[in-house]
Parts: structure tokens; sequence; C-alpha cells
């Protein structure tokens, strides 16, 4: 694998970017991390429950839980208990309500077995194992987390967090900064920009509104 890295401006911030020039062959095993769903969002704009939303004959959830099941766990941040245990899969439970998905992050590293978790949230159902692998090949005791990039932006939830970040994200709850992007300021954070003509990065696509629901579900299923 080629790679090469890049100042790249993210936000009003310039950061290293390792760009891919050819494709990885990614040889990390699934089971020696973690992934986190984040399903505990309220889902205003959507007006209902994202995570249970259609897609074919399964729902968001059923998706990137199958996605993800030869991963060593997977486990799924909910707003409320008895949601998801048709899944017989370990859910957490905000203990700081309100305050949005940087409390989600925490509680799954919390419960989670493995050092690294690879976090992702429910609204993203073309979320691929491939990536979370990718990103993984990048793991080295240098940094912290690895974040994908895409058009110039950062993915919080589309990145893996090692368990090295609690403390950070606990300090910055007490501080009530609850700004994802705020934990990287202040861990080694590694910023990947996988190469478009390798991944679809479709994958990276929230839905959040009735007619991202509409134009970007619907239209996979039409003939």
């Amino acid at each position: 694998m080629e790679i090469e890295e890049s100042v790249k401006l993210i936000g009003n911030e310039a950061v290293p970017v390792t760009d891919t020039v050819t494709a990885p062959l990614c040889d990390v095993s699934a089971k020696v991390f973690s992934v986190g769903i984040l399903a505990g969002g309220k889902s205003l704009r959507m007006g209902q429950d994202k995570a249970l939303l259609p897609i074919g004959n399964e729902r968001f959830i059923d998706r990137i839980t199958g996605e993800f099941k030869d991963f060593h766990e997977v486990i799924i941040s909910a707003a409320k208990p008895g949601m998801y245990d048709d899944l017989g899969l370990p859910v957490v439970l905000d203990e700081n309500k309100g305050i949005g998905p940087i409390e989600g992050i925490r509680q799954v590293l919390l419960a989670a077995g493995k050092e690294y978790v690879f976090i992702c949230a429910a609204d993203m159902p073309f979320i691929k194992k491939e990536l979370a692998l990718y990103l993984a090949g990048y793991i080295s005791s240098d940094h912290d987390c690895y974040v994908t990039v895409h058009e110039d932006h950062t993915e919080p939830l589309c990145a893996i967090y090692s368990k090295r970040a609690l403390p950070v994200i606990e300090e910055l709850i007490k501080e009530g900064r609850y700004r994802i992007r705020e934990i990287f300021h202040h861990l080694n954070a590694r910023y990947i920009e996988p190469d478009p003509a390798v991944f679809d990065m479709k994958m990276l696509k929230n839905i959040n509104t009735p007619d991202e629901f509409l134009s970007e579900i619907l239209s996979c299923h039409r003939p």
C-alpha cells in the first residue's frame, strides 16, 4: 500500500491527512476490536426513530448490526431500555441525558471488551465493515483515534476510538463541552481519507430527513 500525507484545512484547522494512493490489503481481524452503534438520538428531523426505519425487508439497525456480526462484539447505545432486546446484543444507556452522541461514545467505550472500538451511527445504513477494517489497519501506539475524512470534513461517527479517549471525554462532559470533534483536539488523532476509487463513499451517508429517506433508500429498491 502506498501512503501519502498532506495537510488539509478541516474546519478552521490545518491537519495532516493520510491519503491512500492504492487500495490497502488489510489483514486486521474483525475479532480484535469492538463496534459501537449510536442509536440513542432524538431523530427530530425525521420525526421517528431512524434506527427502526425500513431498508428492504429489514430495519436500519438490523442492516448495520448484521454488517458487523463477525466482530468481537456489537454494542448499541440506546435512548431507553428494551428498544433492541430482539437483537440479543448488549445495550448501553446514557447516564448523562440530553448531551448528544458524546455520551453514547462514552458508554460504549466503558462497556467494550476491547481496547479499540469502531463507532458509527444508526442512521448510516450503507456503512460497510471493510471501512472499519481499513481504519484498523492504521492502529498503532502513536494514536488514540482514527477518524475518517471525506471532502475535507471529519466523520467523528465513522471512527475508531481507543479507551484512552475516555478521560478526555469525561473531562469534556464535566466542563459542558459536548462537541465530538473537540475530543480530537486533546488526543493524538490520525485523520484518514479513504480512496473514493476503492470505497463507495455513500457508506458515510446519514439519513436525517423524510426527503433523504425517500431519495436514498426507496430509490434503491425501484425497478
